[in-house]
């Protein structure tokens, strides 16, 4: 009999890492993963975008020569539950896939108050870059980054930033508390210490000028003034004076730097998991496609050491707690490239594509990249180029070469394509509406490409495989939800075969079936108590059979439990 194991990693106690042995879906316990047990509180890191980059690179290559790997694919991800889903963690919990979250929910995403209170005490300023910004403490001494849309595309990236925040929080992923805020410039003072001035330089008719609240030799003094003419002259104003923000509240905990997309955080003991085998890393390639996410790296992840109440007194003791790992910066998805709108190309190549410059090589400039001839017609500039014309959810790309995104296979794909199709028109309607757009055909015009893009990324992963989720006994039947004919329709078909008759155990059974449910037949006998003894379970694997006649290129697998007591069956793992 074909026998179904997960592994399951913990830890067993604090600062030991420990694996439990392979499981067997009927002997597995769902529970929060142990990866949040106390730790000594790490080392901050630093972000290495060259050491993703190579990684990254590198992880692209190994696949392209691994013969096996283009025969077999890639290995099932570590972390994957009986049901092929994920258990609550420090780096994911269920959510709207789960339970359906309210349309206000959505709106307000993980905001837990109405934004920065006034007056704002201006910490620290980003004066170098395209995007500028600086960090408030509000009147409720809470910590903020504001950051600011392109002069010319006003509304663009803080509107795509809360609108993916809010999704991506919906979905189950840590993320920050993102707002969109006017704020008057009148609320805004210099913190002002002496011993440690608030100082930042500005560019004065080329020429570097050093700008600080306690001036010393060859600096000038930094005040409202200048902070204004420098930084806040430059955006738009609404018609009483204030200007659009985004304002970001600093995440819960202490900062410990990214996490990488691949390989394990050695200074953290409850990180056992290669992330690149992480399931909810892998299934973010629907999400990050879906949303047009196209700056999935390392340098937008954050580990956040959550001090545990526990930890010791005094300033030189030890903190203890865990790491929760969080999705930051999405100020480059949906129509936005942060400081400019997406193009084409945006989705449908890596920034730098080895396979692209091959090709253009070979064919000596020949061979036209598909996105080169799209059109991307007229879009509105404070939502920027976000359309269905240029999306493959089979093929989407990142900036970067992402090893987790990489590794996904055709079950962490419909793993987070369910997190995509979660989301009715009513919840991204929602969504849309926290993103405050002053026009409301350009929120048509997102809203419109939210919900094809959606589609059609349900539409190609849930064909990847039976897409047959919730699976039950109703009646002595198995029963599933056919996730296609909920959200696309059709003629429901199925073809079935179950290897335990209960005649005679050792011969497989199989039929088809209109409905979504499988006849289950009772064993004959009463079936050996030995929770270890295989006669105990039985296997059914379901194909979906889908308008078109075409029949699902794998099948839906569902292990069951015979109960003689009670002469039922009861469903103790699936996988699709």
């Amino acid at each position: 009999m074909t026998r179904f194991a997960v592994l399951f990693l913990a830890l067993g106690a604090a600062g030991a890492c420990a694996s439990y042995p392979n499981v067997e879906p009927w002997e597995y316990e769902p529970r929060p993963m142990a990866d949040t047990l106390a730790i000594v509180e790490p080392e901050e890191t630093a972000e290495s975008l060259i050491y993703s980059q190579v990684h990254g690179f590198g992880e692209g290559v190994a696949r392209g020569l691994n013969v096996r790997r283009h025969l077999s694919g890639p290995p099932d991800a570590w972390n994957a539950d009986p049901f092929d889903g994920v258990v609550n963690s420090a780096w994911f919990t269920n959510r709207n896939a789960r339970r359906a979250l309210t349309p206000e929910e959505i709106r307000r995403g993980p905001q837990t108050g109405t934004g920065p209170v006034a007056p704002l005490t201006v910490t620290s300023i980003k004066a170098e870059g395209i995007s500028p910004g600086f960090n408030v403490t509000d009147a409720q001494d809470q910590r903020w980054i504001f950051k600011f849309d392109p002069p010319e595309f006003n509304e663009l990236a803080s509107g795509a930033e809360v609108v993916a925040t809010n999704l991506f929080w919906a979905a189950g992923y840590y993320t920050p508390e993102n707002h969109i805020h006017y704020f008057d410039p009148a609320e805004l003072v210099l913190e002002d210490d002496p011993e440690d001035p608030l100082e930042v330089e500005f560019v004065e008719d080329s020429v570097v000028v050093a700008y600080s609240t306690n001036p010393g030799e060859d600096e000038r003094e930094l005040t409202l003034d200048v902070f204004r003419r420098h930084v806040l002259d430059r955006y738009p104003t609404t018609q009483d004076g204030r200007i659009r923000a985004l304002a970001s509240k600093f995440l819960e905990g202490v900062p410990k730097g990214p996490f990488e997309y691949i390989g394990v955080r050695l200074d953290d003991p409850n990180d056992v998991i290669p992330h690149e085998h992480r399931r909810e890393l892998r299934g973010l390639y629907s999400m990050a496609a879906w949303l047009n996410h196209t700056d999935v790296k390392a340098g937008n992840s954050l580990d956040m050491f959550i001090v545990s109440p526990r930890s010791p007194e005094g300033e030189d003791a030890p903190q203890i707690g865990y790491l929760r790992h969080n999705l930051i910066d999405f100020g480059s998805a949906l129509g936005s490239s942060a400081v400019r709108p997406h193009t084409a190309r945006h989705g449908n190549e890596y920034q730098f594509d080895a396979g692209a410059i091959l090709l253009r090589t070979l064919t000596l400039g020949a061979y036209e990249r598909p996105w080169q001839d799209m059109d991307e017609g007229e879009y509105p500039p404070s939502i920027g180029y976000y359309s269905i014309a240029n999306y493959n959810p089979a093929d989407w790309r990142s900036n970067m070469l992402n090893p987790a995104l990489i590794n996904r296979t055709a079950r962490d794909g419909y793993w987070g394509a369910k997190l995509v199709m979660s989301f009715t028109d009513a919840q991204l309607d929602a969504a849309v509406a926290a993103g405050q757009y002053s026009d409301p055909a350009a929120a048509a015009y997102l809203l419109r490409g939210l919900k094809e893009r959606r589609d059609a990324t349900g539409r190609y992963w849930f064909r990847e495989v039976s897409p047959l989720d919730a699976p039950r006994i109703e009646s002595g039947a198995l029963a599933f939800d056919d996730l296609w004919t909920r959200h696309f329709g059709g003629p429901a078909g199925y073809r079935w075969q179950f290897d335990f008759d209960p005649a005679d155990p050792d011969i497989e059974v199989g039929g088809s079936a209109v409905q979504p449910s499988i006849p289950l037949p009772a064993p004959v006998g009463p079936l050996d108590d030995d929770p270890d003894d295989d006669e105990r379970y039985a296997e059914v694997n379901v194909w979906k059979v889908f308008g078109d006649g075409e029949e699902a290129p794998r099948p839906a697998t569902f292990w069951l439990d015979w109960n003689p007591d009670r002469r039922t069956w009861r469903v103790v793992g699936a996988r699709y």
